[in-house]
């Protein structure tokens, strides 16, 4: 049974055995004899003190080991060396060879051991993860900066790399952890040397400037700084509510376009997730998400800290987030190139239909989702449309267009279907096109074209398209419903359908034309406007006035009532006023 005693290091509160005490007290009673004759050996002594927290803390074990004992003294003393040993190696350094050496520029003996990855605060132009990353990789700061300033160029994604890399990386705030990011040990000799530089720089820097400095240019310093800091909180105040907006925007649109993927629709779908099956469609969604949520959430909590003084986010959760956001980004990009290769083949089918002739051609178009009572039971025979409980929004499409061409008046008329989609090889996009579902119905002399096409086996929305072409003799007459106005290509219906009198335009349910050699013609004749009908009747006017002329040779016509005549005599007209007549 050992006696223990309570001893405080760093605010950190350490059990050490008796023994253990006494030899750690002695060690520190000589590091204070040896740091303690200069007016900076608090800082440097306080250095040392972490030091040893930190290695204390290392070896305590909760439930296992909770006690420092005599070993763990002696491990961290061999460690961080005795001051005999280094007040013998500074004493040889310090003579003429050491001086020498200094002057020739050789640096002394220092112990490396590995490095740390930290921020530099003491070189950094925003956050000091440039400089850390310089440190680690053993090169100069500037390569790495130029290397971000290329990844902010090449698409912004440096600026949520480096946000990611300040959050992870701790910053080296401690001498000891100076040194564990320049790979030095963490011993006495490297204490040392690392204050004396220190000290040396500061000054060299500061050397005779303080006298210089006034206390207005202090004052004036003070202020300047304080209303910059007042405009960065109100910046970080900015980007933090912009930043947790955003947050709650993606998750919303997250929620509602997953509720889309389990049979909750709604209209917050994103439209690229329709061309991805329902478990792809998920993951994709998901990879989206966090590829965009994560960079966001590293802003939120890093603003957080800056202003609310809160906690770094624990490391391994801070390595979490960066693997699954290079994870999700990997993910998208493999979903992007994968649904780009499903559309890079295209097959269209030609089906022809011959038709009927008819008196006259009435086109319309059915919408295969309004039913009537006696409709229901033909449905499935005339549309190909199997109502089976399933939700037809999922097969329905609308991309189909209409064409009308002229043939010889003599020829049969006919319909051809064209019906194309993609795949990733011909053969796919062969299969997609085969599996589209469109006809029109000839009822009598009028011709039904559903509103929609149906793709059969659930198939994914690969462009599929539907081209019909209506072939008919020339001469023939063709009555446009208004319903299959939007489908309609090549002709301007509205153009047509403004032709009819007004009163009776609002009532006019279809629009009549004839087939000529270069299409479709409007038969309805454009309505004329007021001043054409002006000009109808001037022009009416002067006819019968010519003809009047004409007929009456060697006399005297007068206008109406006016003092206007006119005088025909040897095949020449002359025309007079009555003001003429007085002169």
């Amino acid at each position: 049974m050992n006696k223990t005693i309570i001893i405080n290091i760093n605010s950190i509160v350490f059990h050490i055995e008796e023994d253990a005490y006494d030899t750690l007290r002695s060690y520190m009673i000589d590091i204070k004899k040896h740091f303690g004759n200069t007016a900076e050996s608090k800082e440097i002594l306080e250095d040392i003190e972490n030091r040893i927290a930190e290695m204390f803390n290392e070896r305590i074990q909760t439930g296992r080991k909770e006690v420092i004992n005599l070993e763990d003294v002696q491990q961290v003393i061999q460690q961080m060396g005795r001051v005999s040993d280094f007040e013998e190696s500074e004493g040889a350094a310090g003579g003429e060879d050491f001086h020498h050496e200094r002057q020739a520029g050789q640096a002394p003996h220092i112990e490396y051991v590995g490095k740390k990855l930290m921020r530099d605060p003491d070189d950094k132009m925003v956050g000091g993860v440039c400089s850390g990353l310089a440190h680690y990789f053993g090169m100069e700061p500037i390569w790495t900066r130029v290397l971000l300033v290329v990844f902010v160029l090449l698409g912004g994604s440096g600026v949520l790399v480096y946000i990611i890399l300040w959050i992870v990386m701790p910053a080296a705030e401690t001498r000891a952890d100076k040194m564990a990011m320049r790979g030095e040990a963490p011993n006495l000799q490297n204490f040392k040397r690392s204050f004396d530089e220190e000290a040396k720089n500061l000054s060299e820097t500061f050397s005779g400037t303080g006298e210089h400095i006034s206390r207005s240019a202090r004052t004036a310093g003070n202020v300047l700084s304080g209303c910059l800091g007042l405009i960065g909180k109100m910046i970080a105040w900015i980007m933090l509510i912009f930043a947790g907006l955003n947050l709650l925007g993606l998750f919303i649109f997250y929620v509602f376009n997953m509720m889309n993927f389990f049979g909750l629709e709604n209209p917050m779908f994103f439209p690229p997730l329709k061309g991805l099956s329902t478990n792809d469609g998920i993951i994709a969604l998901t990879f989206g998400f966090l590829a965009i949520a994560i960079p966001f959430f590293a802003l939120f909590f890093w603003l957080t800290r800056i202003l609310f003084k809160t906690d770094k986010l624990n490391s391994y959760l801070s390595l979490t987030m960066f693997a699954a956001w290079i994870v999700s980004i990997v993910g998208i990009i493999y979903y992007c190139i994968a649904t780009a290769q499903d559309f890079r083949e295209k097959s269209t089918i030609n089906v022809q239909k011959d038709i009927q002739p008819q008196a006259i051609y009435n086109f319309a178009e059915k919408d295969i989702r309004v039913l009537d009572a006696s409709e229901q039971d033909s449905l499935q025979s005339k549309f190909n449309v199997q109502l089976d409980g399933q939700d037809l929004r999922n097969y329905l499409h609308r991309d189909i267009s209409i064409y009308f061409e002229s043939i010889d008046s003599l020829s049969q008329p006919y319909i051809q279907y064209s019906y194309s989609a993609k795949g990733r090889t011909y053969q796919l996009a062969s299969e997609r096109a085969h599996n589209i579902a469109y006809e029109a119905i000839q009822e009598s002399s009028t011709f039904l074209f559903p509103s929609h096409f149906l793709l059969m086996k659930n198939a994914l929305d690969r462009d599929q398209q539907v081209r019909v072409t209506v072939y008919l003799p020339r001469g023939a007459r063709v009555r446009l419903q208004r319903s299959i106005e939007p489908k309609v290509r090549d002709i301007s219906y509205w153009e047509c359908l403004n032709n009819y009198p007004e009163e009776a335009r609002q009532q006019q349910k279809y629009t009549e034309w004839t087939m000529s050699g270069a299409g479709l013609v409007c038969i309805q004749k454009p309505q004329p406007t007021p001043k054409e009908e002006e000009e109808e009747a001037v022009e009416s006017k002067m006819k019968a006035l010519l003809n009047e002329i004409k007929d009456r040779k060697d006399s005297v016509i007068r206008i109406g009532d006016s003092d206007v005549t006119i005088e025909v005599k040897d095949n020449s007209v002359r025309i007079n006023t009555k003001k003429q007549e007085k002169n």
